[in-house]
């Protein structure tokens, strides 16, 4: 990161949802607010179709430029902070109190303010709480409850919201992502608050947190074994989750819709939850820009079941490939995912789902029709 506060870029916006769903008040799917803080590890999660959602008062940030965004100032108690850096997902920088410097880290960030500038509009953004992820097994993802200052009327509100604009809270990433393609952009300096709810922070939430690294083996009995970053199971868990097949950054899925996940880790972070299962048949394995293979059951069949526009997916007829799933070394596959075609139709048939749409508050029964586009 940059050694002065002034000089560490703040990235706001980064949806690229069909709809405009950063703003609470539009039409698309809504997130149902989960029950309970824990990730489902080793089993059906719900996937979600925005990268990243949050508003101010409001006002979607959509299709903003994120270059013209800067950070004014980083202070603490009246005094600046200097040196931001995130490191996982907790800030650390310094003081310089009674010319002493004192070192800031974690926790100490509660409370917190930073001023950002855009179109010579000064905005407040204000850390009101920071919490480890209590279903964390690593111990390294935290929340931070961040309110933001209307520079017009001076009121606090939720700078993350879902998309019934309840408020939420969001995970600080290194780096950005494009709004239109979903793509990661590696960029010293620049960090995202990514709103829980929406996939950048899913997918940290689902244990492939981009700045750690694990064990992949390959080989005869898995004997050659090598530590690997998992940035790029991040970004392939970004698509895995919107079901970009063709890493376009265009959606084919909505929002809460069960998926299996398994990765090919050693060991593994998600293992298949449906094995055995009927119902449940692969869909595709997943890299950073897409999927490397499909199988027989496509999210985009649910779209057509539910009336809704289906956008296009050129690349799919190439990527009909015998074994998908099976994690060929010749593709190289990070993630593959299963679906259950049944889930619109007889939701039952997919056990597994039901219980998991349950426990994030869904309505039991038959799947009703999401409001406007996916």
């Amino acid at each position: 990161m940059n050694s002065r506060s002034g000089e560490l870029m703040i990235i706001l916006c980064m949806s690229a949802a069909l709809g405009g769903a950063c703003d609470p008040n539009s039409a698309a799917p809504s997130e149902p607010t989960e029950t309970r803080d824990a990730p489902i590890y080793n089993g059906v999660a719900l996937n979600a179709a925005v990268i990243n959602g949050w508003s101010l008062n409001g006002w979607s940030l959509n299709g903003w430029s994120l270059n013209g965004w800067s950070l004014n100032g980083w202070s603490l108690n009246g005094w600046s902070l200097n040196g931001v850096a995130l490191d996982g997902t907790l800030f650390s920088g310094s003081q310089e109190l009674d010319g002493k410097e004192v070192a800031r880290v974690g926790l100490d960030f509660i409370g917190s303010t930073l001023t950002l500038i855009h179109d010579d509009q000064k905005y407040t953004l204000r850390i009101d709480d920071i919490r480890q992820d209590p279903s964390d097994p690593e111990g390294d993802v935290y929340f931070y409850r961040i309110s933001v200052k209307d520079p017009e009327d001076g009121t606090w509100s939720s700078l993350c919201v879902d998309a019934d604009g309840t408020a939420t809270e969001a995970i600080p990433l290194a780096n950005h992502w494009d709004a239109v393609t979903g793509d990661r952009i590696d960029e010293a300096g620049t960090v995202t608050f990514a709103c829980r709810g929406a996939v950048l922070a899913k997918c940290v939430e689902w244990g492939y947190r981009p700045w750690a690294s694990a064990e992949r083996c390959s080989g005869a009995n898995a004997k050659e074994c090598s530590t690997i970053s998992l940035a790029d199971h991040h970004q392939a868990c970004t698509r895995m989750a919107r079901a970009d097949y063709c890493g376009e950054g265009l959606p084919h899925t909505v929002d809460s819709t069960p998926i299996d996940i398994l990765d090919a880790l050693s060991p593994r972070i998600q293992s298949e939850g449906t094995k055995g299962l009927k119902g449940w048949a692969t869909e595709a394995e997943w890299g950073p820009d897409g999927a490397l293979c499909v199988g027989d059951s496509l999210r985009l069949h649910m779209l057509e079941e539910l009336g809704h526009e289906v956008l296009p997916a050129d690349c799919l007829p190439q990527l009909e490939l015998p074994g998908c799933g099976d994690f060929a070394a010749t593709r190289g596959a990070l993630l593959v995912n299963k679906y259950c075609e049944a889930w619109i139709d007889d939701p039952k048939k997919c056990k597994g789902a039901v219980d998991a749409n349950e426990g994030a508050g869904k309505l039991k029964g038959k799947q009703k029709k999401p409001k406007g586009k996916p």
